[in-house]
């Protein structure tokens, strides 16, 4: 039983995927193999569809593990690499039908994540039993699932509106070589937009040689770190760096804490970031104090707190968060702290302890109920999947929606000479058991 199978059973049981929007004959592809998704008609047979993609009816019974019946609109992958035609010869506006011809608009994007089918596919040899899946797939996977899953959701968004979007999926296995040995292949040569690899070092490897290709889009969609980006003028960076959100935090205090104390906490690893913010505080003409902390123990930091102030907490090291908290919560003292976005996805944070320290953070990844758009997006979700948003699907659909349509989901600053970064996070902060934005 081939890979292909595997990993779309994951996508089945773990994230109850339902792909019937999608338009006939989109080309896909897993581990460098091109595959084309086709949607059974009524009366087709399995070898009528062999027929038409000039593959065998036993290639098709593998790719999607076959052994029932065809059904109406069931998806069928067509492994269309084992054809041995050139790949001139089976791009998608060659294998739809007359009626359904796409045209020369066509968008093309690469999605390269680490979805590690070869784990995957090894976990499950031989492994019979369906229903237990969830409970053995391969972990790390799931990241790159729950993006996945946005991409599909903005995909079937954008062809109602009539767009023409091709999909190219890539597992990049979080392996160094694997990245290098497809950027070098020129698979990527004529894509329109790419998204990833998910993590900054890979990144890098493709921005040295698209990195300055204007006609391509290049987003980097989760990390943020900028280092070794920030000179390609066709990179998007989606995640706020920590010193823009930084920037943001402190411009919230200027404009709204005129008239309240304010002091900067900050770990040894930011100590330069701490020196620019308070000089932006001092240019501000705001004289605010500014503490390196190396013992965050009660004893050890109370003499830097008065009856009330803001704290403006620069540290993204998750114990050194863990415990600072649970130190300002013990001091008798009134306290709002101002910390960076990665404190929501701590877990061992408690949430009663954030409401009594009423803690800011700026939110590039939030789903405003009052917002039409996002309004839209969890009607979508909830009728395509009937579960849980997962953890990056938002993110996904909203950066697709972004870059393919005129939705203006961010708000992006151009470095000079340079890459472009999102600047778009609004203020949250945590209240009645929830993380809620700023009015």
């Amino acid at each position: 039983m081939g890979i292909i199978r595997k990993i779309f059973i994951v996508f089945l049981f773990i994230f109850s995927v339902n792909l019937s929007a999608k338009a006939p004959y989109d080309t896909i592809y897993f581990s460098d193999n091109q595959y084309v998704e086709h949607f059974v008609k009524g009366g087709e047979s399995l070898k009528k569809i062999a027929k038409l993609h000039n593959v065998t009816t036993a290639d098709i019974k593998i790719a999607n593990d076959l052994d029932k019946r065809l059904f109406y609109n069931q998806l069928l992958y067509i492994p269309i690499y084992l054809n041995n035609v050139d790949e001139k010869a089976v791009i998608v506006s060659d294998l739809v039908s007359d009626e359904n011809i796409i045209d020369s608009s066509v968008t093309n994007i690469a999605l390269l994540m680490p979805y590690y089918l070869i784990k995957n596919d090894t976990m499950f040899n031989d492994y019979e039993d369906k229903s237990g899946i969830p409970n053995i797939y391969y972990k790390k996977s799931e990241e790159a699932l729950s993006f996945h899953i946005g991409i599909e959701l903005a995909i079937d968004s954008l062809r109602k509106t009539g767009k023409k979007i091709v999909l190219h999926v890539f597992d990049t296995n979080k392996d160094t070589l694997e990245v290098k040995k497809l950027v070098n292949s020129n698979k990527l040569n004529n894509m329109d937009v790419i998204i990833g690899p998910m993590y900054s070092k890979l990144f890098q490897i493709l921005c040295k040689k698209h990195g300055r290709d204007a006609s391509k889009v290049l987003i980097s969609p989760l990390s943020r770190s900028n280092k070794g980006i920030k000179q390609y003028t066709s990179v998007y960076q989606i995640a706020p760096t920590y010193k823009k959100q930084s920037e943001i935090l402190s411009d919230y205090l200027i404009k709204n804490k005129s008239e309240e104390k304010i002091i900067i906490l900050h770990d040894p690893k930011n100590k330069g970031l701490a020196a620019y913010i308070k000089h932006r505080f001092n240019a501000s003409d705001r004289y605010v104090p500014s503490y390196q902390i190396t013992n965050t123990k009660v004893d050890s930091i109370r003499r830097y707190f008065t009856e009330k102030q803001c704290v403006l907490l620069l540290s993204s090291n998750k114990a050194f968060i863990s415990k600072i908290f649970a130190s300002i919560g013990s001091i008798d003292s009134v306290s709002t702290v101002f910390a960076f976005e990665s404190v929501k996805s701590y877990d061992n944070l408690d949430i009663t302890n954030l409401m009594e320290l009423d803690v800011h953070i700026p939110n590039s990844r939030s789903i405003d109920y009052s917002n039409s758009f996002d309004r839209n997006f969890l009607t979508l979700f909830e009728k395509e999947y009937s579960t849980n948003v997962r953890k990056y699907t938002k993110v996904a659909y909203d950066l697709l929606m972004h870059f393919c349509s005129n939705s203006r989901v961010y708000e992006f600053e151009k470095i000079k000479n340079g890459y472009h970064e999102n600047n778009k996070a609004p203020i949250y902060h945590y209240a009645d058991y929830e993380l809620i934005p700023v009015m």
